[in-house]
């Protein structure tokens, strides 16, 4: 039965993902910020590897055991309400030698927001950050990766860059591991930065044969802070 409720709340998040991936493609209105990154221009062997982690532990373990036996470091952008419930979790993640991201304090869509909430959402995550871990996030990524210039300007008030993806490996809509698996090595190259989700079916698997192909390739992983470097 919980098996099930997880499935179909997964299928849920993975519609809402394949929304606002087409919102993005198709609505011409939402000004794209010069000041979002979505790669690193120039790098030829590094490329970065991120997580979103918002609604769920399950896989996280798993996760992080791949990345150390790997030696892999990567980027987690949490949410507010997801490190007050599992602020351990965190800590592991960190001590993982992994950095976290601001991924807002609900997990709210910033273009539904006035400047003040913007703030907010943004500013509390890191008065959070900094109550529970001691830590300073300087990297901010927007739910469903929707802003607009005022968003960005808001997190650089809070000393974030704002950062996205060139790579969408489709994780929650995927049909299998190999699946994931393709579509990133297909679209990999130097200075990529791929999104991925905790709680994603098949990410664990799917992870393993990614980071085999891209250190086959000459590609060094490494956190989104060290790839901007």
């Amino acid at each position: 039965m919980l098996k099930n409720v997880k499935i179909k709340k997964l299928a849920l998040l993975g519609l809402v993902l394949a929304a606002a991936i087409l919102l993005l493609s198709l609505n011409e209105k939402i000004p794209a910020a010069e000041e979002a990154i979505y790669f690193k221009a120039g790098e030829r062997h590094r490329v970065a590897l991120t997580f979103e982690t918002l609604w769920t532990t399950s896989d996280l373990e798993e996760i992080l055991a791949i990345l150390e036996r790997e030696a892999v470091p990567a980027t987690f952008f949490v949410t507010g309400t997801w490190l007050q419930r599992n602020p351990e979790a965190v800590k592991q993640i960190l001590a993982g030698g992994h950095e976290i991201g601001n991924h807002t304090l609900n997990h709210r869509v910033m273009l539904q927001l006035e400047s003040r909430e913007i703030v907010r959402e943004i500013k509390e995550f890191n008065d959070l950050a900094l109550s529970l871990l001691e830590y300073r996030p300087r990297l901010f990524r927007p739910p469903l990766g929707l802003y607009n210039d005022a968003v960005v300007k808001r997190a650089r008030q809070q000393g974030c860059r704002t950062v996205l993806w060139s790579v969408e490996s489709y994780d929650l809509i995927s049909k299998g591991s190999e699946e994931i698996v393709e579509r990133v090595k297909g679209r990999l190259r130097g200075g990529s930065i791929v999104v991925f989700r905790v709680g994603a079916p098949f990410l664990p698997e799917a992870l393993v044969e990614i980071i085999a192909d891209l250190k086959r390739r000459g590609f060094e992983a490494v956190t989104v802070s060290e790839l901007l470097m």
